[in-house]
């Protein structure tokens, strides 16, 4: 008797555990931005950066605020000063300054405008 209470023991101790094993299955959302446009630095973001940003005392030669955006200097400049966030794009620092309206000061970039500067940093911040 004391061999069979054992053994349903065991075996309840068993089927619970096997049972109580859960593994959470995380899929990956979708992005809601679906995937990203090509956008080239020197092509698309380089002229909108020179247009927009770099003006006498923001943002210039010897800026008044980081980063550089002069064309010789902006790409360095975004990359070393921590500005971009390859890993969570719409954390990076440049995208959300543009997409809050806070810069540029004279007034915020059209979407389609925004929407390269997060595509190009979605697609790797390349030098391109």
């Amino acid at each position: 008797m004391k061999r069979i209470i054992t053994l349903l023991s065991v075996t309840m101790l068993c089927a619970i555990g096997i049972t109580g094993c859960y593994k959470d299955i995380i899929s990956p959302g979708q992005d809601p931005n679906g995937p990203p446009q090509a956008v080239s630095f020197s092509g698309d973001l380089l002229p909108l950066l020179v247009a927009n940003c770099s003006a006498s005392g923001c943002h210039d030669a010897v800026p008044a605020h980081k980063p550089s955006l002069v064309a010789d200097k902006a790409y360095n400049a975004i990359l070393s000063g921590g500005f971009v966030n390859t890993a969570v794009p719409h954390t990076s620092i440049i995208y959300t300054e543009i997409k809050s309206g806070a810069m540029p000061p004279a007034g915020a970039l059209k979407a389609t405008d925004m929407q390269k500067v997060l595509d190009w940093i979605r697609n790797g911040a390349p030098n391109n």
